[in-house]
């Protein structure tokens, strides 16, 4: 009996061993399956925590210079250059005062008049905070059509035959009579300190002599209101509107340093070269008049084209690395 129980104890054991060995590799397996998955895993979200890494942003600020159309435009351009989020700020008619109000910096006011009950356009004069009315605000631009006022809801509007301000409001509700100074409020940008921001103003301000200590106000109070000391001041270009403009820039370049992009002699001295165009004679007559040849201009003599605005980002794009705000690309 006990010979014939040792052949059945002998195939039991080795059931048993072969019952671990096939659960060992059975156990071994899904771990495995388990780590590469979690390591797959891991690698996704490192990729994808990669790809949410936000872009450097770029504010250019400024009138129809910067503004210029949804497919020509300087920061159109600077995007691609500098790979970076380029956010426009402005107006085409723009003065450096309406950009000081774009950005928040100073606010506009509403006084005497009443919003109806219904959405019929009412006018509105505009004041500032000292209750001295204000010329602005001339031309549509990227903020202060959509508007609140008193907690309204609406759209102003400028009306160039009266020389006016309309505000229509949104939904029917109650009159509403406002006898004090009441702000106009609208979207202004949310600035930070790692922004960068690019101003380009000046050429639709007055253009007598003293008038340039105007806009140094206002362009100082535009940088006030950024919150960061990342920023560069684009020079005045027209001389064919403002014959002062190299005295001005010069006095530009004073206020703002290291922060004062010198565009207008680098287009008077390079630009055709760069931009591969041979002169013709009406740029070579430019030139010697101090003129931005034609051949860098659009139609009006004063608003550039592709290549200027092409120039223009190439300079502003090697200004912000040679003041380390950016690196280069390869």
């Amino acid at each position: 009996m006990k010979k014939s129980l040792f052949p059945i104890s002998v195939l039991v054991l080795v059931a048993i061993i072969l019952g671990l060995i096939g659960y060992d590799r059975h156990v071994t397996n899904n771990n495995a399956k388990k780590y590469q998955t979690t390591k797959t895993e891991q690698t996704a979200k490192t990729e994808t925590k990669k790809d949410e890494t936000p872009k450097q942003r770029i504010y250019c600020i400024g009138d129809s210079l910067t503004i210029g159309n949804d497919f020509a435009s300087y920061p159109l351009t600077l995007e691609s250059l500098s790979n970076s989020q380029v956010i426009k700020i402005g107006g085409n008619q723009d003065t450096s005062l309406d950009l000081a109000i774009r950005v928040g910096r100073i606010k506009i006011y509403v006084n005497n008049i009443t919003i109806p009950q219904g959405k019929t356009p009412v006018d509105v004069p505009l004041y500032d905070e000292q209750n001295q009315p204000l010329d602005v605000l001339k031309s549509t631009g990227t903020n202060f059509s959509d508007v609140t006022i008193n907690g309204i809801k609406g759209t102003l509007s400028y009306d160039a035959n009266r020389n006016m301000h309309t505000f229509t409001r949104n939904e029917a509700g109650k009159e509403t009579p406002l006898n004090q100074l009441t702000q106009v409020e609208s979207d202004v940008p949310d600035f930070n300190e790692n922004d960068i921001v690019v101003l380009f103003s000046g050429t639709y301000d007055n253009q007598n002599n003293l008038d340039i200590y105007r806009t140094i106000t206002y362009q100082r109070a535009i940088i006030n209101q950024i919150k960061t000391q990342k920023y560069i001041v684009v020079s005045l270009t027209s001389r064919r509107q403002n014959a002062s403009v190299r005295d001005q820039n010069n006095m530009l370049k004073e206020e703002h340093k290291d922060h004062f992009l010198e565009y207008r002699a680098y287009l008077l001295d390079h630009g055709l070269a760069d931009a591969n165009i041979t002169p013709t004679a009406q740029d070579q007559q430019d030139l010697n008049n101090n003129y931005i040849p034609s051949s860098l201009l659009k139609d009006d003599k004063l608003n550039g084209n592709d290549a200027f605005n092409t120039l223009l980002a190439k300079q502003v794009n090697q200004k912000m690395i040679d003041l380390q705000y950016i690196k280069a690309q390869n």
